[in-house]
C-alpha cells in the first residue's frame, strides 16, 4: 500500500509539472481510492507497476486522486476535484478503487474501469478515452 501512496504522490507532483509547462490537459484521469479498500489493496502494486507508466507517458493526461483513506486525504483530493471541476461527479460517485477518465474542457466521462479489471481492460477504457477525446 505504501508503494501505491508513493505512486500516486509521484504521480500528482507530474501532474503539477505539467501544469508548469502550461500543457493543457486532454483528458483527466481520476483515481478513487482508500488505504482500507480491499480492491486497492489486492491490485495496487499491479496498478502502479503495469497500468501507471502508460498513462503518465502521455503528456495530455491529467492524473488525479480522490484519497478516501481519512478526513484529512479526502479534505486534500477536495481542493484538486474542485480546482478540476470534477468534484460534483466524485461527491456522486465515491467507490474506491476505480479509475474514471474524463474530457479536460467539457468534464463528459470519456469511460471507466475498476482497478479488479484485467490489464487489458484497464488499457481499453484508457483508449477509448483517447479517441474520444
Amino acid at each position: 500500500m505504501k508503494q501505491l501512496i508513493c505512486a500516486l504522490v509521484l504521480v500528482m507532483s507530474f501532474s503539477f509539472t505539467a501544469k508548469a509547462q502550461k500543457i493543457q490537459p486532454k483528458i483527466i484521469a481520476l483515481l478513487t481510492k482508500a488505504s482500507w479498500c480491499v480492491v486497492c489493496q489486492a491490485n495496487g502494486q499491479r496498478f502502479t507497476k503495469d497500468i501507471m507508466p502508460m498513462i503518465q507517458e502521455n503528456k495530455e493526461v491529467q492524473i488525479l486522486l480522490n484519497d478516501l483513506s481519512d478526513k484529512k486525504t479526502t479534505a486534500m483530493s477536495r481542493k484538486a476535484l474542485q480546482k478540476a471541476d470534477i468534484y460534483d461527479f466524485a461527491e456522486q460517485n465515491p467507490a474506491t478503487g476505480m479509475l474514471y477518465f474524463f474530457n479536460a474542457d467539457t468534464k463528459k466521462r470519456l469511460s471507466s474501469a475498476s482497478l479488479s479489471d484485467s490489464n487489458e481492460e484497464i488499457e481499453k477504457a484508457y483508449q477509448k478515452a483517447l479517441k474520444k477525446s
